[in-house]
């Protein structure tokens, strides 16, 4: 299997992760959960991006006051494929930041609650698992509460 772009650069990085594609591979994902990149627009910030785990809804409310926005919203997909360089279910926090560390990134506050997580590695159906401090000193996020209390 090819590397792409993501794992090229986390090993340019010297951080140590596994490749990991959905249709063929099983992962514990009580250990690694899966953690989704939500691209949001908001009002004051413009592109705006959120990592928070799969089965878990975004507290927009609450993604507003952190970004310091008014308000933040899903954008329709082409100001998505615009904004990123990703398609719809391929946006990952790796290949984001790397086009574009201007663009603010939160990290929602469970993602401490693992020693590792999987996260998009910018293709469809393929991921990477990594060590959740890794990722966090990588991206250096603002890490907050961003979840719907009734998650």
């Amino acid at each position: 299997m090819a590397k792409n772009e993501v794992e090229t650069f986390l090993e340019e990085q010297n951080i140590p992760y596994q490749s990991y594609e959905f249709s063929s591979e099983k992962v514990d994902t009580n250990q690694s959960p899966i953690f989704k990149t939500l691209v949001l627009k908001g009002n004051k910030t413009g592109p705006t991006i959120a990592l928070v785990p799969l089965n878990a809804r975004m507290d927009y409310k609450k993604m507003a006051t952190v970004s310091k926005n008014r308000k933040v919203g899903l954008p329709p997909m082409d100001y998505v494929m615009e904004t990123t360089g990703y398609p719809h279910g391929a946006n990952t926090p790796v290949g984001i930041f790397l086009h574009h560390p201007e663009y603010p990134i939160f990290f929602d506050q469970e993602i401490k609650n693992y020693p590792k997580i999987v996260v998009s590695a910018g293709e469809l159906d393929k991921s990477v698992i990594i060590a959740t401090q890794d990722l966090i000193d990588l991206i250096n996020p603002t890490i907050a509460d961003l979840l719907n209390d009734k998650s």
